[in-house]
């Protein structure tokens, strides 16, 4: 059968470009519409008709307009295109994927998409099914509006394997899941860089300097403030080093970046050992240091060969990691070459593309498939652990167990009891 694949409407870290590449690389047709906005122009997208084209340039006027008449005519008349780039789409595609939890209209055209026997697939990438409560990426969020956001991503869940034919997700934030999933890593994260930057000449050090990157997108849920306590601490311990934190630059930028470091920060309460940036990272070889507390379960629901190699440590042993890897060069270096053979080796467009083509026939490996009620995970990620049974308590106290949206995994929701009610250390 031949694939006629849509993937869209919102790119992340270069994810879906970089899919969509791999797509080609294996001769399938693809088409990946970018219907968001970011500040980070990793490009890639199509513009494949009028539809789409002015759609765009309405997005774009939207983020500019102050205007109190002019928004919202913007507002209508982009979400109005999606109608027309819907059908298009609907037309000349066959297989649809889509991330960030949403499709064309909220999801409330995967039906239709059924009707017509498409295949839809649906990718996660935490922010649109971790659970609220242990989400630190969330904002202005009052307590008393967690279990309402709970519902609300928990029901869109439900509905999305109601009419997907696969989900991919990560174990670590798929605590809503009910049906079986793709783990994540299992797949992998396509990445790859042009040839003019990959083989660009980094900048001779002068110096006896260890060069430290961080590139935070979210500089709270990433832990930027640890980050920089841990670096000041070394500074004052004597080591020479240049801490280069960058933050909301055009992709380019921080790939420039990472060409001229040691190695990389890149989150205090990551629940992956290699998200995006850490991914970019291993790809020039330059190892990453990635805090969470996910590190004690990733064996429980991973094989080690679907784990990427990076210094993932706890939470409060950030400084210590950084140190490491600033004192043993050897360690340094090996752990970057690893990191570096994994994600060429692994993780390149192409293999993952094709991996989407065995979850897209059906042929995708049973060690690929996770059962959601064997999840034991509860940390969450982007925040610390005082932070998170803070959160539950307060629900579990003002509006009962159930506002967790766990009672379709009775373990799972007593371990999340548990967990809540322990000593919290206000870290």
């Amino acid at each position: 059968m031949t694939y006629k694949i849509f993937i869209g409407l919102t790119e992340i870290a270069g994810y879906y470009g970089n899919l969509k590449k791999g797509f080609q690389e294996i001769g399938t047709e693809c088409t990946f519409i970018d219907l968001s906005s970011h500040p980070y122009q990793y490009g890639g997208d199509d513009e494949p008709n009028f539809w789409v084209k002015v759609c765009k340039w309405s997005l774009k006027s939207l983020d500019r307009s102050n205007s109190k008449i002019m928004w919202p005519l913007l507002l209508f008349l982009t979400q109005g295109l999606k109608v027309p780039i819907f059908i298009w789409a609907l037309y000349h595609h066959n297989v649809f994927i889509f991330g960030f939890g949403k499709s064309f209209f909220r999801n409330l055209d995967l039906p239709i998409l059924k009707l017509f026997n498409k295949k839809v697939i649906f990718t996660f990438f935490g922010s649109d099914d971790r659970p609220p409560y242990i989400d630190g990426f969330l904002r202005d969020t009052t307590l008393k509006a967690y279990p309402t956001r709970a519902r609300r991503i928990k029901t869109n869940i439900v509905t999305i394997e109601k009419y997907s034919d696969y989900i991919i997700s990560h174990s670590a934030f798929a605590q809503f899941h009910q049906k079986q999933f793709v783990n994540w890593l299992s797949i992998g994260i396509p990445f790859s860089i042009q040839p003019l930057i990959d083989s660009a000449q980094t900048k001779t050090k002068t110096k006896n300097c260890i060069v430290i990157l961080h590139s935070p997108s979210d500089p709270i849920a990433k832990g930027s403030t640890r980050i920089r306590a841990a670096i000041s601490e070394l500074l004052q311990k004597g080591y020479n080093i240049n801490f280069v934190e960058i933050t909301g630059k055009p992709h380019t930028e921080v790939i420039k970046e990472l060409q001229e470091c040691d190695f990389v920060v890149d989150q205090v309460y990551s629940d992956t050992p290699m998200a995006g940036f850490a991914t970019e990272a291993a790809w020039f070889g330059k190892p990453a240091v990635v805090g969470g507390y996910y590190g004690e379960y990733i064996l429980n629901d991973y094989s080690q060969e679907h784990i990427p190699p990076s210094l993932y440590c706890h939470p409060d042993e950030i400084t210590s990691a950084i140190e490491r890897l600033i004192v043993d060069e050897e360690y340094r270096l090996e752990l970057g070459r690893m990191a570096q053979g994994f994600v060429r080796t692994k993780w390149t467009p192409e293999l993952v593309a094709r991996r989407y083509l065995e979850i897209i026939e059906g042929t995708v490996p049973k060690e690929f498939m996770f059962d959601p009620n064997n999840i034991r995970y509860v940390q969450g990620g982007g925040m610390p652990e005082y932070r998170s049974k803070e959160i539950i308590r307060t629900m579990i106290g003002q509006y009962g167990i159930e506002s967790l949206c766990l009672s379709d995994k009775p373990e799972l929701e007593q371990k999340f009891r548990e967990y809540a009610y322990e000593a919290a250390l206000d870290k």
